[in-house]
């Protein structure tokens, strides 16, 4: 039961980086798009892709946190305390990102619309980095604020959110009708997909000085099929955006993000904090453990079908669409 509690975190820890990054990635390029004719016309694309679901995504954040406290009390206590900082800077830009994404559609005054496209892009960059940089200061073992692997992990973060927002608003771009964004979006996308292979290959550097023992079981080891994926797929999606084969680019996009997760999950299982804390020594009460997988499920089975629904409708254009 401890394992399967483990696993509906890491689920969840996935859903987030996949769902959620790609609105992380469509802040990024909406910060990045300019002020030139283009730039607005792909920030109109960017916000009205992200209307409809950007708040629902962090359903799964909500998620782990509570599978987190709940079913892993030490690992909670432990982990926060300690990750305090990254933690706060995180949250700081999730709730800036959420606020100026709004403001943003009631600013009347131009120079404060360019405030709320700043300050929402810059957070858009803030929230991804430090909520991954943590995951880099618990994989390290040593759980310390800013070190090599909590920068490693927060730049492949980056680098993946991009990835991940470039790719879907290639297929927004198309479900709309706007060609010259296809374009725009794509080149985004294959530059994206170079950046998280440099970067990721510089991680795995890092990760093999500053954590030998998650990097053996990461490339020979539990992790080993999960970073194959990865790596194999990243190079696969920039040369289908590359060469204008829009087939399957979304989903194997989802794929390589989430193994990517999934890599440094299994590679430091048992662990939760490596050389530290294990899924057994951290395990709440058996009677917790119970009511909590109780708990998940009815929750899954609540607001899994009707997400899935909006991710249908709003995938099949049945929901807002840009003026033209």
């Amino acid at each position: 039961m401890p394992d399967l509690i483990a696993f509906t975190l890491l689920l969840a820890i996935t859903a987030y980086s996949t769902a959620g990054g790609v609105d992380f990635g469509a802040g990024i390029w909406d910060l990045l798009a300019g002020g030139s004719r283009r730039g607005r016309e792909a920030r109109a694309l960017i916000d009205h892709s992200m209307a409809p679901v950007w708040e629902v995504n962090n359903v799964w954040l909500v998620l782990a946190i509570v599978l987190c406290w709940t079913g892993f009390p030490l690992l909670f206590q432990t982990v926060f305390a300690r990750l305090y900082p990254l933690f706060a800077l995180a949250l700081v830009g999730l709730i800036l990102r959420g606020a100026f994404f709004a403001f943003r559609h009631i600013a009347e005054d131009p120079r404060a619309h360019r405030i709320a496209d700043l300050v929402f892009g810059l957070s858009s960059l803030l929230t991804p980095f430090f909520f991954a940089a943590s995951l880099g200061a618990i994989a390290s073992g040593r759980l310390e604020s800013f070190s090599l692997m909590s920068i490693a992990f927060g730049l492949v973060s980056l680098a993946a959110t991009a990835f991940s927002g470039a790719s879907f608003l290639v297929g927004d771009a198309r479900r709309y009708g706007a060609i010259e964004l296809v374009g725009y979006f794509r080149r985004r996308a294959v530059i994206a997909a170079l950046a998280l292979i440099a970067v990721g290959s510089a991680a795995l550097i890092t990760i093999g000085f500053e954590a030998p023992d998650l990097f053996r079981p990461m490339l020979a080891g539990k992790g080993l099929p999960f970073a194959l994926v990865t790596m194999v797929l990243t190079p696969v999606v920039g040369f289908l955006l590359w060469r204008g084969v829009l087939r399957w680019y979304r989903v194997l996009t989802v794929a390589a993000v989430g193994s990517m997760v999934f890599a440094w999950a299994f590679a430091q299982s048992p662990y939760l904090v490596p050389g530290q804390l294990t899924i057994a020594q951290a395990v709440a009460p058996f009677s917790t453990q119970v009511l909590l997988l109780v708990v998940a499920a009815v929750v899954l089975l609540v607001i899994g079908p009707a997400m899935g629904v909006l991710y249908y409708l709003d995938q099949r254009s049945a929901l807002e669409s840009p003026e033209t």
